[in-house]
C-alpha cells in the first residue's frame, strides 16, 4: 500500500485536530470528510464533503481506512458499519456508551482488519516515563496508587450538552475523563478484580454523575481515583508508590491549557537515607500526532494494535461497568 486513502467521521474540536494530523503524514491520503453538521455534500480541493458517514463508502476511491470523532452513542454503530465495510478503524474515547454495547464490536473485527482506540494519555511525556521507571524495576513494585482528574463542569466550552443526557453519553464524568485514569492504572498496575465506589450527580443534577470516588484492588495493588467535574481548578495528579521510591505526575498538557505543567517527580532514598527529588517537565504534547502516525504504520507494515486495542477497551469499559454498579445506590447501574 502505498497511501492510505482515509475519511474522518465527525469534523468537531477532535476531528480537526486529528485532521491537522493526518494531513501532516505523508502515509495519508485524506479523502473525504463527513458530519452531520453540513447542509448538502460539496467538493473542496481534493476532499468530498458528506452530510451522511454512509456516503464515504460509496466514493470512487476506495476507503482504507476512518477516524471516528463523535458522541458516545454513534462510536460503536459507526465502527461496526466501517467494520462490515472491510475499513480499518481508528475511534475515539470512549469505544461505546457502554461496555455491552462495545462487546457487539469483537465479532465483527475480522483478521487483518486494525482497529485502535484514542487513549491519547499513554502517549504523553510523563506517563512515558512513568511506564519506563516501572519496567525497569529500579524502585520496586508499585504498592498503590492515587489518582485525581478533575474539572468544573459536564457541559462542554462549546454548549453542546449530549454529554449531560446519558442517552448519549452513556456516562458522566467517568466515563468522559476519568477513562484515561482509569486506562492508565491498567497501564501501569494490570487488570483490577475488586471494586468499591461512591457515584453521584450531587451538585450538577444532570442524569449523568459529577463526582466518583473510587478504590479498586488487584493481587499486588490497591488504587483510588477521584473523578470529578466539582474542582474549581481543572487538575491531573497521580501518585505511584513504589518499594523504593514514588513517582508523582502533575498535570497534563490538553487543548484547553487548563490542568497545568505537565512534570513528573522521581522521589527515591540515597545511601544516607536521605530522600532526594528529581524534576523533570514537559513543553510539548505529542500524543496526538504520535497516535495518528502509529495507526498509518500498523496499516502499512500489517503490524498489530498493542496501545489501544479492543482488549484495551473492553477492560477499561469494564471498569466503569463494575464502578457504576457497586455504588450503593445503583443509581448509574
Amino acid at each position: 500500500m502505498k497511501k492510505i486513502n482515509v475519511a474522518i467521521v465527525g469534523l468537531g474540536v477532535v476531528g480537526k485536530r486529528r485532521k491537522e494530523f493526518i494531513e501532516k503524514n505523508k502515509n495519508y491520503n485524506l479523502i473525504a470528510i463527513s458530519d452531520s453538521r453540513f447542509k448538502k455534500n460539496f467538493k473542496r480541493k481534493n476532499i468530498q464533503y458528506f452530510k451522511d458517514f454512509r456516503d464515504l463508502f460509496k466514493i470512487e476511491k476506495k476507503l482504507n481506512s476512518i477516524f471516528i470523532t463523535l458522541p458516545n452513542y454513534l462510536s460503536s454503530k459507526i465502527t461496526i458499519y466501517a467494520l462490515k465495510n472491510n475499513t480499518n478503524v481508528f475511534c475515539e474515547k470512549p469505544p461505546a456508551k457502554n461496555y455491552d454495547e462495545l462487546l457487539k464490536v469483537k465479532k465483527y473485527l475480522k483478521k487483518g482488519l486494525k482497529l485502535k482506540y484514542g487513549f491519547n494519555h499513554r502517549y504523553h511525556g510523563s506517563i512515558k516515563m512513568a511506564k519506563k521507571i516501572i519496567e525497569s524495576n529500579n524502585l520496586g513494585n508499585i504498592l498503590n496508587v492515587r489518582g485525581l482528574y478533575g474539572k468544573s463542569k459536564i457541559l462542554t466550552y462549546n454548549k453542546s450538552d449530549w454529554r449531560s443526557k446519558r442517552k448519549f453519553a452513556g456516562g458522566g464524568i467517568l466515563t468522559d475523563q476519568g477513562i484515561h485514569m482509569l486506562d492508565l492504572l491498567n497501564f501501569f498496575c494490570g487488570e483490577f478484580k475488586e471494586f468499591k465506589s461512591f457515584v453521584s450527580n450531587r451538585f450538577w443534577k444532570h442524569d449523568v454523575e459529577d463526582d466518583v470516588l473510587a478504590i479498586l484492588r488487584n493481587k499486588k495493588t490497591i488504587a483510588s481515583i477521584h473523578s470529578t467535574a466539582l474542582q474549581w481548578e481543572h487538575k491531573f495528579r497521580m501518585e505511584i508508590s513504589l518499594e523504593k521510591g514514588s513517582l508523582l505526575l502533575n498535570g497534563i498538557l490538553s487543548g484547553s491549557k487548563t490542568y497545568g505543567r505537565e512534570s513528573i517527580q522521581i522521589l527515591k532514598k540515597n545511601k544516607k537515607n536521605q530522600i532526594k527529588k528529581k524534576n523533570f517537565y514537559f513543553k510539548k504534547d505529542t500524543s496526538w500526532k504520535e497516535e495518528v502516525d502509529e495507526f498509518a504504520d500498523i496499516i502499512i507494515n500489517n503490524k498489530s494494535v498493542i496501545i489501544g486495542n479492543l482488549k484495551d477497551a473492553l477492560d477499561v469499559m469494564l471498569m466503569i461497568k463494575k464502578i457504576y454498579s457497586n455504588d450503593k445506590l445503583k443509581a448509574f447501574k
